[in-house]
């Protein structure tokens, strides 16, 4: 008995393994039932990181508890940040198809600059919502600082960049309905939360230097996390 107890303890290797596979199932619902108005992506977004976030820095903490707490305090800023997005992507895509080699004036060198700016803002953009997630500020300043936590973490943001980007690129362009079919089952079971999981991980290498040390340094230094 004993020796099943330790195989599938909590403290055991298997218990550790199905434990961190719940979590990564239960934020990836939340985030999927709480990002269907579409509106309220962002925040659910934000809140899916302030989760996996305190989770890794307590441990303990509850995943439904701590979401739907972020998704209170930080729906303005998420949703907002959500929206200035949103801008972007039009405004990007409008000028690709404009400039691009297909569209109505094509110019290389427009054209590589608006890729070029494309990528910078939306790797900012992906830092926004965790920043939102663990720092507390105006909105301009979390951009502001959002985009120098990401110039400063440069491989790092290549990664997240990545992560975020390719997986859900390959499920949605693959020509074989077995494999698109298969992808969005993932998807929708646990793929969104994983891969926040992993970029949890990258996220709090990055923020570490700049979270309060103390509890009553939480003002001052703006972690979210207490």
């Amino acid at each position: 008995m004993n020796k099943i107890y330790r195989f599938f303890g909590n403290d055991s290797l298997f218990g550790r393994i199905f434990g961190t596979l719940g979590n990564m199932i239960t934020v990836n619902l939340l985030f999927i039932v709480c990002s269907i108005p579409v509106i309220t992506f962002g925040a659910s977004f934000t809140s899916m990181y302030y989760a996996l976030l305190r989770n890794l820095k307590y441990g303990d903490s509850s995943l439904i508890r701590d979401f739907f707490s972020s998704f209170r305090q930080n729906f303005r800023q998420s949703t907002l940040s959500w929206l200035i997005s949103v801008i972007f992507m039009i405004v990007f895509s409008a000028d690709i198809g404009m400039f691009g080699p297909n569209g109505v004036y094509p110019a290389a060198a427009i054209y590589y600059l608006i890729i070029v700016l494309a990528v910078i803002v939306a790797i900012t953009a992906m830092f926004v919502f965790p920043v939102i997630a663990t720092f507390r500020n105006t909105l301009k300043n979390l951009w502001i600082q959002a985009f120098f936590l990401a110039a400063r973490n440069i491989p790092f943001a290549l990664v997240i960049l990545a992560l975020n980007t390719v997986p859900l690129y390959i499920s949605l362009t693959t020509p074989s309905p077995q494999i698109f079919g298969t992808a969005l089952f993932l998807w929708i079971v646990t793929g969104f939360g994983f891969i926040a999981w992993i970029n949890t991980f990258l996220f709090y290498r990055i923020f570490s230097p700049y979270l309060a040390a103390d509890p009553a340094d939480t003002e001052e230094n703006g972690w979210d996390g207490e």
